[in-house]
């Protein structure tokens, strides 16, 4: 009874969430894959005290919203994979309606969630099919819920923007406060060598720090947080005032994403970052897309199968050849096997056939060596039919020279051997850097 009770009580709690509508999610298929686009909204609605300094204290009077964090987390019920796809915020990309471009944050300050949508649409090509919005609040209330964060730090750290204190080397425990100011500092600065340093691209470097963040708390929520009734219940208090989902998203969904996380190891949660290059634009510093190697990404996202992988490329050395003389011609064997000597086969024996009278020049494999049989024939500039041999043994190959041999062709094609197997879909997309240590 009390099980059914707390059931129903989480369902209207979550059926409390604030919709959105928002034209232009596709609708997700039961089996199918499923985006849903992550925002980190920068709206100072709910920050009062320490918080709203944690906002940046660059950022006073700002007003409105603009999307801080864009990240479209990936779930593949096929392959029990999940990713998480971060959008840098100064990815410079068409803005849908305009004419013009510009940083695709903007798209979301002045469109909101319909034109961001719109904008990784078609500019990225990306599907999405649900939207969930955080607030600032919404971070320090969840961190500060499940017990605060441990990050790990390679060197002191701070950022006098945001108000970020990260005091010591190794373990840092960090409450809402401190990991707001994490998750969003622009600016930075480590201790080295007795002063501050500067990080090297503040958009970039942030996602890592991110990720990085994401993975952490996702293995304290699992482990404190949605176990516990009374945890799980603040979380969803939170979600009800700090967050924001699309009306298409149903309770059924929400709670199919939390079972689905509470099942996987954080640890094998791919982190990905859109492949990216520094520029500059009206003199503002921005990101610009690297189109061919994001692609991989964006066709994971979409359900897109890689190709297979490439095969290895069969060396003529790695072959080792026996040539037998089978048109009665005088040393024809031993002139051919010089021949594929000198071309870098590894002859490994010469003589006659059992007799003179092969009008086709054949090329016997032992099992298991077709793609060898296959390197071998293309290099004969007249071919040659190509059969197993089951008998054969003290060489890979077996070239019986026909009347029809007429020596080797110029050059030696470029022969690869068939895949051993095929790879799922997503096995081959690369993912983020190692997780940083343990804390």
């Amino acid at each position: 009874m009390l099980v059914g009770s707390s059931y129903f009580y989480f369902r209207h709690q979550l059926s409390r969430l604030t919709r959105l509508d928002i034209p232009g999610l596709v609708e997700d298929d039961k089996g199918s894959v499923m985006n849903v686009l992550l925002v980190g909204s920068d709206s100072r609605e709910n920050t009062t005290g320490d918080i709203a300094d944690a906002t940046g204290k660059g950022d006073d009077g700002t007003t409105g919203q603009r999307s801080d964090t864009i990240m479209v987390l990936h779930i593949d019920p096929n392959s029990g994979r999940a990713a998480i796809l971060s959008i840098p915020r100064d990815l410079f990309v068409p803005i849908p309606g305009t004419g013009g471009r510009d940083k695709v944050n903007a798209s979301f300050s002045s469109g909101g969630p319909q034109l961001l949508i719109r904008t990784i649409k078609e500019a990225l090509g990306i599907e999405i099919n649900h939207y969930v919005e955080v607030d600032f609040t919404g971070v320090e209330r969840i961190v500060n819920a499940i017990g605060g964060i441990k990050v790990y730090a390679d060197a002191p750290a701070r950022d006098e923007m945001t108000g970020l204190d990260i005091p010591q080397v190794g373990c840092n425990e960090l409450d809402g406060y401190q990991a707001l100011a994490y998750v969003r500092s622009r600016y930075y600065e480590t201790w080295e060598r007795g002063r501050w340093v500067s990080g090297t691209n503040s958009d970039i470097d942030r996602i890592g720090r991110q990720q990085d963040f994401i993975r952490r708390m996702m293995k304290k929520a699992i482990s404190s947080g949605l176990s516990n009734p009374l945890t799980l219940n603040r979380l969803i208090g939170i979600g009800v005032d700090n967050v924001r989902v699309d009306q298409a998203m149903s309770t059924k969904d929400i709670t199919t994403v939390a079972r689905r996380f509470r099942s996987i190891d954080p640890d094998t949660v791919d982190m990905l970052t859109l492949p990216t290059s520094d520029g500059y634009i009206g003199g503002a510093a921005v990101q610009l897309l690297d189109a061919a190697q994001a692609q991989q990404y964006i066709d994971r996202l979409n359900g897109i199968a890689p190709p297979p992988p490439a095969a290895p490329a069969i060396l003529p050395s790695s072959i080792a050849v026996q040539v037998l003389n089978g048109n009665g011609g005088d040393a024809s064997a031993t002139v051919a096997a010089a021949a594929l000597a000198q071309a870098g086969f590894h002859v490994a024996s010469t003589g006659n056939a059992l007799s003179f009278d092969y009008a086709r020049t054949i090329v016997q494999y032992a099992p298991g060596q077709q793609a060898k049989a296959a390197v071998v024939s293309t290099t004969l500039a007249a071919g040659a039919k190509v059969e197993e041999d089951r008998t054969l043994v003290g060489a890979d190959v077996t070239v019986v020279l026909g009347l029809d041999y007429t020596g080797l062709r110029a050059t030696t094609p470029a022969v690869t051997a068939a895949p051993s197997s095929t790879q799922a879909p997503g096995a081959t997309t690369p993912t983020s850097k190692a997780p940083a240590p343990n804390c």
